[in-house]
């Protein structure tokens, strides 16, 4: 039986998470026209489900998505068919209306709040939002590849992050990063399918996501642009390991824009940001652990045993799950 998906608190969906899927066999499938089509139903799904995202990057064999869910909210009833019209036609929008018309002149105004709902109870989730995106693009790519069955490899992965500057940095980061660390181009800016080249084309809900990540520092599209930008590059540098920017490159970066360290940032290994289950401070994570502990069952006398948690939970991750 699955475990059910881990949120920051009980009772409500509301949070900062980071997603991850990828695509079934892990093969690269998805060329610059996938991705182009996977970018646009993203950010329809985005309007619809009422979501809000940070930041995204676009691999062709998965995708990393650092996303936030609010509270529900109330809508008016323009609202709510402006969001349909995000994710469904102007047919399907145009017959919506009249069947809300219809209702009404019928004496079923019950009816018609009834139809309505059907909509906006499923905005504001983590879960039917990453569902519709997936399936979305899973027909796109089935009907155009003359292919059928899934396409997504087992459920997505979600890692609830705390919603301050330093843990919501961390992530957004590693995300833009994606295809400096894959070696696909030898500038974030050039790779037009993460958060941070949307923004420097000039993509306004990119723009949004990153000024919401450096909230605690305003300014200008300009300042916010430079700031991240020598995160990227002092975050981003080569070591034995891992491919990254040259120190000639992060040089160049610090001498034209001025360096900026990133002291405040949260700094583990790579692998728990796509494999764990929360990230934040030892105090966000020991109270959602205390919440949460039934999830990881009893560990004594195993590799992951529960004398591991505290070490963990010093250095701001947490394990997954077991399955």
């Amino acid at each position: 039986m699955r475990t059910a998906r881990a949120f920051p608190a009980e009772g409500s969906q509301a949070g900062f998470f980071h997603c991850i899927s990828r695509v079934v066999d892990r093969r690269f499938i998805l060329g610059d026209p996938e991705k182009e089509t996977f970018r646009k139903i993203l950010h329809a799904c985005e309007t619809f489900y009422g979501l809000k995202i940070l930041t995204f990057c676009i691999m062709s064999n998965h995708f990393h998505i650092l996303v936030e869910v609010p509270e529900p909210q109330e809508l008016t009833e323009e609202e709510t068919l402006s969001r349909v019209g995000a994710l469904y036609s102007s047919k399907f929008v145009s017959v919506l209306r009249q069947d809300l018309d219809a209702f009404r002149q019928a004496g079923l105004e019950e009816r018609a709040q009834a139809l309505l709902a059907s909509f906006t109870r499923r905005m504001w989730s983590l879960s039917n939002f990453m569902k519709s995106l997936k399936q979305r693009f899973s027909s796109f790519y089935n009907r155009n590849n003359q292919r059928c069955g899934t396409l997504w490899e087992e459920r997505f992965k979600s890692i609830i992050v705390e919603g301050d500057e330093s843990a919501l940095l961390t992530i957004a980061l590693y995300i833009d990063l994606n295809p400096i660390r894959a070696g696909l181009v030898s500038d974030p800016a050039e790779y037009r399918f993460c958060g941070y080249a949307e923004a420097v084309g000039g993509g306004e809900a990119a723009r949004e996501g990153l000024r919401s990540l450096l909230s605690g520092r305003p300014g200008s599209w300009k300042i916010v642009q430079a700031e991240y930008r020598r995160l990227l590059y002092s975050n981003g540098e080569e070591t034995s390991v891992r491919r990254g920017f040259t120190r000639g490159q992060t040089s160049e970066v610090e001498a034209g824009e001025g360096h900026l360290p990133a002291g405040t940032a949260l700094r583990h290994r790579i692998r728990y940001l796509s494999e764990g289950i929360i990230l934040g401070s030892r105090a966000f994570i020991e109270a959602w652990l205390g919440r949460n502990r039934w999830r990881f069952g009893d560990r004594s006398g195993t590799r992951g045993s529960n004398r591991l948690l505290p070490d963990l939970a010093a250095l701001g991750i947490f394990p997954p799950a077991p399955a």
